[in-house]
């Protein structure tokens, strides 16, 4: 472009002095229109302002895959209502609390309520354990810092502060939701304070410069309608175009009213410097629009592609600052180009806005030229040391991700905190949680186990201190799931069992005793019943030889009247002793298939516990019990059953004879009474002789099996005696065994973990299921409580400790490749963190890019504008070195997430500009590289630059005004900043840097006498002083 009067520039310069009445109108009425027709700022952003963690990042995602998968109904955040009684929750309150609960789901703005009327199950949780406070979680369907998620949070507010909630009750509505949302209004609400501040600031300024309002006027006039419009138009394209966020107005106030003054002093002083040179005052207006227009556009440029490289960031608050700020910069530049000429030429017409008699700052730095062109490396020194000085604080800083401190302690969702903190454990309400997503079912025994195990990694985790799931719903394992205990019930069951067994020695004994006597006294019946059988057949043969004889048969006949006598009352004796016996073998039998059971049981018990299997002293005792189990079952039951059946056939068997007996009595007695009646029974009698006959031969049989049968008891007896004993030692041993096992495993991370699916169906564990375990069986969820500040460094750090421990615990067992995923605070800004330095590192390759291309396109050079962007990078790493110093060593408050990259972009963009300005005329000054040409452009562009930075740095220490810590911090790092390198970077070390490389400066395109538009802008500036004739150089 070509400085001549056929410009762009110039025709616009001359354009704007002919209609400068119709401009200003035309500025007036499109800042009105805009703002009538357009809602304010604030306005778009309650209703269209973006989350801060984009929907993309994993912790998002986990926390909506877990509000879909525990019945949740499509909340993307969460909101806490407070009740607080300190005289403790009376019933009044419970009924007020009640009224809340069905006015929400009446309105049915919220996506869920989990109160105790629906769900009473959760009263004890929700409660805390002095009475006095309980709390209502609310589901919101918009994200945090969402316009949905803000609405949301309001009408919990007037919801639960609505008339009739009783004297003595305090409610307060917190939650990461309500934060923000706090946030954003505190932010809001500060605009103004910090706009007014601002002002004053900057008018102050002016006024010290120009000393004439009517100046100091024209540069604020012009910043007031770049402001309105910026702003107006900004809400417009946010409503439309792209998206805004909280901090979006803050910003916007400073970046507008520090580079429209920036512009409009370039302008008013180079129509001073016009004016001195003799031209009128609408000639002057003409020429400085048309040499300044190129600089400020140049600048403006800068400060345009910085702030749109945000708008690459995931991050919501820089992908949405970046295009407004570049919106407010070039409504700015345009404000300047037209507005601020029209001002200048209606005042300047009247013969005001008058230059001041001489520049304040003049010598100042004409003596700083001196100093630079006359000892570079000395200065360079000095400034770097300085510089670095500062810069060495800046690998300490610490960032804080915790928006409660940002905002006052008054805010409501703070004092909800803290009605929290001192009624419930710490970290209450803002829990981590370890989702566990599996391709099946978990509602097994050995996925709980696997859950349970991993559970108890997380729970290692340092800092960990509760850790809540199916497993453990109050935080520790379910007692009756430990396998410690499990065994130590197995080993007092066996312990029982043996004194059991020690119990039954005696009877034992006894048993075998009497089996004894029983086979001797069988052998015995089964002689006599032989006989009798003997004397009955004999008795048959002696009928035949009865009827030869009846005196003889007399005799006879009463020796067996007598002999059967005998006989009936042995056989009924030995009836009732058969008897007895098979009653005391039957009820040995029962009592034995006990002690057998019982047994078997252990046995079975010890044959299914791998602990028991893994001990050789518990594996002896356990294949001893087999071999007595099975040797009792297979052969000492059997024998007794046999023993008990064979004396009940004796005990029928002398039933019979008893009744043969009783007859034969009879026939003998009538036989006895008459001869011709013992002749016509004869035939009767000789039948009755052969029932007695087989009588006693069945008697004898059954005594020989009863002898067999109790000889077999009494050696199985004996047997079992001594088998009792080896039983006993070796069930104590595995007793003991057991019992010290149990001991040693009482910790369930030892001792293992069982728990059986049907545990699931227990009433008692609904709200564990139901919490814990999503509807389909496929997901679990751990929640985790942590000893630290949830939004602190240690917390974060610990977010993806717990999710690779919970990884490690599953690895190798049934839910070995298990998707787990991390949601929560700490996870959450974790990933904060990392999205923050992604967009750092993206914004800030782009940004120097940028800026980099456009000083090589203006300056036509490559040596120039690489120690130009070092410089850059130099004065933010002092600026952010300055503010870790300051806010995190002397205040004690950690710099916001935020501030390092809008810090950059904007202390980057701003640097570039007024390295424009120094550099431009530095050529100008000294194309050959000539350290007395850059001394005059050090005295030349010094107060410009000086005036141009502390207006901006006002502008930005203004937000210090404000009630939010991330806006002061940002103030005080860009306003620092640009005093640092207004004072510093631009005055001392780039001048020093420029004397150093000499006519290098321009390679490769060569030095040029033809000043350009950014050269000329600042040609005989009204600051300008009169340089030393000459210098000496320092030789380097």
């Amino acid at each position: 472009m070509k400085d001549s009067d056929g410009t762009f520039f110039a025709r616009m310069g001359r354009l704007v002095v002919r209609r400068r009445a119709l401009t200003l109108l035309a500025w007036v009425g499109v800042a009105l229109a805009l703002n009538l027709l357009v809602p304010q700022l604030e306005a778009v952003i309650a209703r269209a302002s973006q989350p801060v963690i984009p929907d993309s990042a994993e912790s998002v995602k986990a926390l909506k895959e877990m509000d879909r998968k525990f019945g949740g109904s499509g909340a993307q955040s969460v909101a806490f209502i407070v009740f607080v009684d300190e005289q403790g929750l009376s019933e009044a309150d419970h009924q007020y609390y009640e009224r809340v609960v069905k006015r929400l789901r009446a309105d049915g703005r919220v996506a869920a309520v989990q109160d105790v009327i629906s769900n009473p199950a959760f009263k004890e949780a929700l409660t805390s354990e002095d009475g006095k406070a309980t709390y209502l979680p609310v589901g919101l369907t918009g994200g945090i810092g969402s316009p949905e998620a803000t609405r949301q949070t309001e009408l919990l507010r007037d919801v639960s502060s609505n008339g009739g909630k009783p004297d003595s009750l305090r409610t307060y509505v917190t939650g990461a939701a309500a934060t923000i949302t706090d946030l954003q209004t505190t932010a809001n609400e500060s605009v103004d304070k910090i706009t007014v501040v601002t002002v004053f600031g900057i008018g102050a300024i002016l006024l010290l410069i120009y000393r004439s309002v009517i100046t100091a006027g024209i540069a604020l006039a012009t910043i007031g309608v770049a402001l309105i419009t910026s702003r107006a138009v900004t809400a417009f394209l946010g409503l439309h175009v792209f998206d805004v966020s909280t901090f979006t107005a803050a910003f916007i106030t400073a970046i507008v009213v520090g580079a429209g003054t920036d512009y409009s002093v370039f302008l008013i002083s180079r129509f001073h410097e016009e004016r001195r040179n003799g031209a009128d005052a609408l000639e002057a207006v003409r020429t400085a629009t048309r040499k300044v227009a190129a600089v400020i556009t140049a600048s403006a440029a800068t400060v345009i592609a910085a702030s749109l490289s945000m708008g690459l960031a995931e991050i919501g608050i820089f992908r949405t600052s970046g295009p407004a700020l570049a919106v407010s910069i070039a409504v700015t530049l345009l404000t300047a180009l037209t507005l601020a000429p029209a001002l200048l030429a209606i005042a300047g017409a009247r013969g005001r806005a008058q230059a001041p008699r001489r520049s304040m700052t003049g010598g100042v730095w004409t003596r700083a030229g001196a100093l630079v062109a006359s000892r570079p490396v000395l200065v360079l020194l000095v400034g770097l040391l300085v510089l670095g000085a500062l810069a060495a604080f800046y690998p300490g800083m610490r960032k804080s991700f915790d928006e409660r401190a940002a905002q006052p302690a008054s805010t409501e969702s703070n004092r909800g905190y803290d009605a929290l903190g001192e009624h419930f454990p710490a970290n209450e309400v803002l829990p981590d949680y370890v989702l566990i997503t599996a391709d099946h079912d978990l509602r097994n025994s050995r996925d709980l186990a696997a859950i349970e195990a991993a559970a108890q990694a997380v729970t290692r985790v340092e800092g960990v201190r509760t850790v809540r799931g199916v497993t453990r719903p109050k935080g520790t394992p379910i007692d009756e799931a430990s396998i410690g205990r499990q065994t130590g019930e197995v080993g007092r069951e066996l312990r029982d069992t043996e004194e059991r067994l020690a119990e039954g020695e005696g009877p034992a004994r006894r048993l075998t005793e009497g089996a004894s006597k029983v086979s001797g006294g069988a052998s015995e019946l089964s002689a006599g019943a032989g006989r009798v059988a003997d004397g009955a057949r004999q008795a048959t043969d002696a009928v035949d030889r009865f009827l030869t004889g009846l005196s003889a048969g007399h005799d006879g006949l009463g020796d067996a009247v007598d002999g059967s006598e005998r006989a009936r009352d042995g056989a009924d004796r030995l009836a009732d002793g058969a008897e007895q016996l098979a009653d005391a073998l039957r009820l040995a039998h029962d009592q034995t298939q006990l002690a057998v059971d019982g047994l078997g049981m252990a046995y079975d018990a010890l044959r299914g516990d791998p602990l028991c299997t893994a001990d050789p002293i518990c594996k002896r005792a356990r294949e001893g019990i087999g071999e007595i189990y099975v040797a009792e079952r297979d052969e000492l039951l059997p024998g007794l059953a046999k023993a008990a059946t064979a004396a009940g056939r004796i005990a029928k068997g002398n039933d019979k004879l008893g009744d043969g007996l009783g007859e034969l009595r009879s026939g003998l007695t009538e036989a006895r009474a008459g001869v011709a009646r013992l002749t016509e029974g004869q035939r009767t009698f000789q039948r009755k002789l052969g029932e007695l006959a087989d009588g006693a031969g069945e008697v004898a049989g059954g005594a020989d099996e009863l002898a067999g049968g109790a000889g077999e008891v009494s050696e199985g007896t004996g047997k079992l005696t001594a088998s009792t004993k080896e039983l006993r030692k070796g069930l104590d041993q595995a007793a003991d065994f057991l019992l010290a096992t149990a001991k040693a495993a009482d910790d369930p991370a030892i001792g293992g973990f069982y728990l059986p699916s049907s545990a699931l169906d227990d009433p008692r564990m609904a709200l564990a299921k139901g919490y814990y375990l999503s509807d389909d069986g496929r997901t679990a969820r751990l929640v985790v409580l942590g000893e630290t500040d949830p939004f602190g460094h240690a917390s974060m750090e610990r977010a993806a400790v717990m999710k690779q421990a919970a990884a490690t615990a599953v690895r190798g067992g049934p839910l070995a490749g298990s998707d787990i995923k991390a949601t929560g605070p700490a996870a959450t800004n974790a990933e904060l963190s990392g999205l923050s330095d992604d967009d750092f590192e993206l914004v800030a390759v782009v940004a120097l890019i940028a800026v980099l291309l456009i000083l090589m396109l203006l300056l036509r050079s490559l040596v120039a504008p690489l120690y130009l962007l070092a410089s850059v990078l130099i004065s933010y790493a002092s600026a952010i070195g300055l503010s870790v110093l300051v806010w995190q060593h002397l205040i004690g408050h950690d710099l916001e997430w935020s501030v390092p990259v809008i810090a950059f972009v904007i202390l980057v963009a701003v640097g570039a500009d007024y390295n424009i300005l120094l550099v431009s005329r530095i050529r100008e000054e000294s194309d050959d590289g000539s350290r007395e040409g850059i001394a005059r452009a050090v005295a030349v562009t010094g107060g410009v630059i000086t005036s141009a930075g502390v207006i901006f740095a006002v502008s930005f220490l203004a937000m210090m005004a404000g009630a939010v810590t991330t806006l002061a911090q940002l103030g005080f790092t860009v306003g620092a900043g640009l005093l640092i390198d207004t004072l510093i970077v631009r005055g001392l070390v780039v001048p020093a840097v420029a004397a150093l490389v000499g006519r290098w400066n321009w390679w490769p395109g060569g030095a040029s006498r033809v000043a350009s538009p950014a050269q000329a802008a600042y040609e005989g500036s009204s600051i300008r002083q009169s340089t030393p004739a000459s210098t000496q150089p320092e030789t380097a």
